[in-house]
Formats: structure tokens, C-alpha cells, sequence
């Protein structure tokens, strides 16, 4: 009686003690599948799981882990037609069905831990009616402080609605969401703050002693009593290169006139010689200067996309801070509403 009340004992210890599993175990079925396999992938990892005949497939993966930040569990899965977002922990045991042909309508995921994947589904749903920027930072401040604290709201909801999902992942969304609301009150004075300073009439940011490819170095107050047409560019980016040829015609179109064409290089200084040796041999004319290590004007002026052209006045103010390029009709509409 002993002898069977201690096997009874040990075996529920031996059960209630079983080690996690230190894997991922991910199947499902594809209906209308065209593709061959399936893959998941974050930045760290990537497994190309086949999938068969009949649209079945399964496999184990073997996770790293992140530890410093939740975000590392984050991973993609995507078939040639289809993609979905996921958060995987070894333990999870992840079922997916879908029609491949109509994959984001379809989708179902299910099993142990898909709860967490089904979170970020929904919260990447909400995020693209929600998150619009663009049309965002057009409103005024009131308005906007409104729709920022609805999505802030809307997205803590998401989190709270689905309280089972795994803890770094709870916590660490309603802390990004925090975040996400401050940083965009902030870009938002931060963009109030440059339209204000970039605004017609406004004095402009100033470039100092940068260098000069017929040597020296030039300043835009060296510049004060003509217009100054400015071409912010680099030579690895193609758009800046496609403008030159028209910027050339301009030059000697305007050549004698009360206007100063600039072409500030932005590329890094380890590009210095290729810059020298563009400018001569496609034979670029006007002020060429190259910015170095200063890129004070480019960020005075929030400028994130090249090329970037700005018209200034004789007297050191904005015309135009992002005025028409050398190939757009309206510069030489600009230039003759001047007077130049």
C-alpha cells in the first residue's frame, strides 16, 4: 500500500515538475496556397517552414529570446501573398488558417499564446485608421491634443482588453503608448517651432564658412544684396543628380541677374574627393559648397529628404523655404514675380 501511494506521489511530482519547452510549435493550413513555404523572421532570426501539397505545414522553432526589450519577440510571417505579425515565446504552441488568396480577411490564429499575437493584429488595425500624420499635425493645437489623447485612449483599451497577454508585452505597450502620446505633443511644438522660423519673411537659418570648391570658404551673410536660390543635395541621391542639368540652364539663364545659386553637399565627409570629382566632371557651376561635419543648416531647416531647394531674399529672409526645383515652370514664375 506504501509502495503504490509513493509511486502515485512521485509520478504527480514528475508531471507538475516537466520542463518548459525551450521551442516554438507552429502549424496550420493555407487554403488556395500558391506558395511553397512560410516564413518567420525578425531581425535576429528566420525559418522557412515548406508547406505541402494540401496547404498543411508545421514545424518547431527555436527561439532566442529578448531579455533588454519585449520588442525583440516581435516577428513577421508572410507567404508570397500574405503577411501577419507575431509575438512568440518558446511554450507557444501557434495554429494559423487562412485563404491565401484573401490572407488579412481570413486569417485565424489560435493555440497557446496566440492571444498575444491577436493583440498586435488588433492594435496594427487601429493604428492605421488612427495614426494618419500627415493629416494629423495639419490641425490646430486643441484638435490636435484631442486626437492624440483618443488614440493614446484607444490603444490603451486594445492593451487592457486583452489583459492574458504575456507581461513584458502588457507592460511594455501601455509604456509605448505613454510615449507615443508625449513624443507627439513634442514633435508637434517641434514643428510649430520650425514653421514659424521657416516662414515667408522670416530671417534665415545661416550657413557659416562652409567650404568652397574654388577654395575659402563661404558664409550665406557673404551673400546679403542678392536673392539666394539654395540646392541642399548629395551625390549618392538620384533626384539631386536629375536636377542638375536644369539647374545648369538656370545658371546661365540668370547669369548677371541679382541671384546667387548655391548647392550645399551634404554628404559625409568621407565623401569629400567624390564630391570634388562630380562637380567637375559634370562641369556644375554656381557657389559649391560641401556642409562637412556641420549639418546645422539642414536641421535649422527639418530637412529629412533631398534634394531641398530655398529661395532667400537680398536682405537675408525667407522667400521660400521649400521652393519649387530647377525643373518646375513655377521657379521661373517665382523668380520673374521678383523681378530677378
Amino acid at each position: 500500500m506504501n509502495k503504490i501511494l509513493l509511486f502515485i506521489v512521485g509520478a504527480t511530482l514528475i508531471a507538475c515538475n516537466t520542463t518548459p519547452k525551450n521551442y516554438v510549435s507552429i502549424s496550420g493550413k493555407l487554403e488556395n496556397a500558391s506558395s511553397k513555404t512560410i516564413t518567420v523572421q525578425n531581425r535576429d532570426y528566420q525559418k522557412e517552414i515548406a508547406i505541402k501539397a494540401d496547404g498543411t505545414f508545421s514545424d518547431t522553432l527555436h527561439l532566442t529570446e529578448g531579455t533588454e526589450n519585449y520588442v525583440q519577440n516581435f516577428y513577421t510571417i508572410t507567404t508570397e501573398k500574405g503577411r501577419m505579425y507575431s509575438y512568440l515565446k518558446n511554450g507557444f504552441e501557434l495554429a494559423i488558417a487562412a485563404d491565401e488568396a484573401d490572407f488579412s480577411n481570413t486569417l485565424k490564429v489560435s493555440g497557446e499564446g496566440s492571444e498575444n499575437t491577436m493583440y498586435i493584429l488588433e492594435r496594427i488595425k487601429a493604428s492605421e485608421s488612427l495614426n494618419k500624420l500627415e493629416e494629423l499635425f495639419t490641425l490646430e493645437e486643441d484638435a490636435f491634443i484631442v486626437q492624440v489623447e483618443k488614440i493614446k485612449n484607444t490603444f490603451d483599451e486594445i492593451v487592457k482588453k486583452h489583459s492574458s497577454i504575456a507581461k513584458d508585452l502588457y507592460e511594455g505597450e501601455l509604456k509605448g503608448n505613454e510615449e507615443l502620446y508625449t513624443n507627439l505633443l513634442k514633435s508637434y511644438e517641434q514643428q510649430n517651432h520650425v514653421a514659424a522660423n521657416t516662414a515667408k519673411g522670416a530671417p534665415s537659418p545661416k550657413f557659416v564658412n562652409y567650404e568652397n570648391y574654388k577654395g575659402g570658404t563661404t558664409s550665406l551673410d557673404d551673400l546679403k544684396g542678392k536673392y539666394v536660390y539654395i540646392d541642399v543635395w548629395a551625390t549618392w541621391c538620384g533626384p539631386c543628380r536629375q536636377q542638375i542639368p536644369f539647374l545648369q540652364e538656370l545658371e546661365k539663364k540668370y547669369h548677371g541677374k541679382n541671384i546667387e545659386f548655391v548647392s550645399i553637399s551634404t554628404d559625409n565627409p568621407n565623401k569629400h574627393e567624390a564630391w570634388k570629382q562630380m562637380i567637375a566632371e559634370k562641369q556644375m557651376g554656381g557657389i559649391q559648397l560641401f556642409a562637412g561635419n556641420d549639418q546645422s543648416f539642414s536641421m535649422d531647416y527639418q530637412i529629412t529628404g533631398i534634394p531641398r531647394f530655398i529661395l532667400v531674399d537680398p536682405q537675408g529672409n525667407i522667400v521660400d523655404a521649400n521652393a519649387p526645383r530647377p525643373s518646375d515652370q513655377r521657379l521661373v514664375e517665382l523668380f520673374n514675380s521678383l523681378k530677378i
